[in-house]
């Protein structure tokens, strides 16, 4: 018998009836003992297969916790970002990366590896025991610094350049985002681009924006080319120098906001207004975004990359030091602020015009 031909014997709904053969806290247990005992009487048998599949369709449409990626760095702080907001976009990436996790039934743990007494040794240990065999590196303060070996062992996955060596990684796409950069100031008419930065900051993009700076102005034919401005702190004396030998009638800059701060202060000193006189474009780092236009990364972005990444690498068993390392680049977007002229309206041809 139907489960509708049952329920009009009944008298009651066919939901009713439906929910009280699946023993649902939502009908009254008088009622649960009535049905079952008028559908045994009719010779229903319950389907035990389609009632273990149905449970576990329900029990895997719930979150459920599965197991642990561990988050590190090579930072000296626990959490960098909060002493030092240079490294500010570390909590957003990490975010991302923690969201990703999440929703892909695993948590995301945070060990800190240069905590007092912990030795990479000592982490690979407790991260053995715990079962976890994962890592999403957070990078390094130190460009130079090498991965530390105890834990080449695991499936790691680090993001940025600043860690060298053979690693799977999620790196912003710097060359991409500067030629987005150049040819965003050569359609608004900007043709003398200088380039302001940091040391610390060329070696962590692995020195793409320099390269991609270089190689746009050899394309353009810019002569003489503006040569790169490369400045960890700001220095008036220098800056002038090198301001008012070159010319240059834009600044493309990967700096931070109080550099680009005291640029601002510097144009407004010697009455060149921005950006009718000089135009002010980032490659990153965007303090204001209403203000600044140029490239925004994405941390959040980044960070899900790379755990993505991870889980690949896991469900290849792919560990230790990899042979062939794969590289994942995430293209920022470009923000229209106000410190670059607009485009120039594009002219139409006689013959589309006709």
């Amino acid at each position: 018998m139907s489960v509708r031909s049952l329920a009009r014997k009944l008298g009651i709904s066919a939901t009713a009836v439906s929910l009280a053969l699946k023993d649902s806290p939502r009908i009254s247990p008088d009622l649960r003992a009535k049905v079952k005992q008028a559908a045994r009487a009719e010779g229903h048998v319950p389907n035990a297969k389609l009632a273990e599949l149905m449970s576990e369709v329900r029990r895997s449409a719930q979150p459920r916790y599965h197991a642990t990626f561990g988050a590190i760095s090579l930072f000296p702080e626990e959490e960098p970002w909060r002493q030092n907001p240079t490294y500010g976009h570390l909590e957003p990436l990490l975010g991302g990366a923690r969201a990703r996790a999440a929703l892909r039934g695993y948590k995301l743990e945070n060990f800190w590896l240069k905590a007092p007494r912990m030795t990479p040794r000592r982490l690979a240990a407790i991260l053995e025991a715990r079962g976890i065999h994962g890592l999403f590196c957070l990078g390094s303060l130190e460009p130079d610094e090498v991965f530390p070996a105890a834990l080449q062992r695991f499936a790691v996955v680090t993001q940025g350049a600043s860690i060298p060596g053979r690693m799977h990684r999620v790196v912003s796409h710097f060359a991409a985002d500067a030629r987005i950069v150049f040819a965003e100031i050569a359609r608004r008419g900007y043709e003398r681009p200088g380039l302001a930065i940091l040391r610390s900051g060329d070696r962590r993009t692995d020195h793409l924006y320099s390269a991609t700076f270089l190689g746009e102005q050899e394309r353009a034919g810019t002569e003489p080319t503006v040569p790169i401005l490369r400045a960890e702190t700001w220095n008036e004396a220098e800056f002038h120098a090198w301001f008012t030998r070159h010319r240059p009638d834009v600044i493309v800059g990967h700096q931070s906001a109080t550099y680009f701060a005291e640029i601002e202060g510097y144009l407004a000193r010697h009455n060149l207004r921005v950006p009718r006189d000089v135009g002010l474009a980032l490659l990153d780092k965007n303090p204001d975004t209403s203000r600044y236009t140029g490239i925004c990364q994405s941390p959040e972005r980044i960070g899900a990359a790379a755990v993505d990444l991870l889980l690949s690498r896991l469900l290849l068993r792919d560990f230790a030091a990899p042979e062939f390392p794969k590289v994942e680049l995430v293209v920022g977007t470009w923000n229209e602020g106000k410190s670059l002229r607009s485009p120039r309206p594009v002219r139409s041809s006689r013959l589309e015009t006709q």
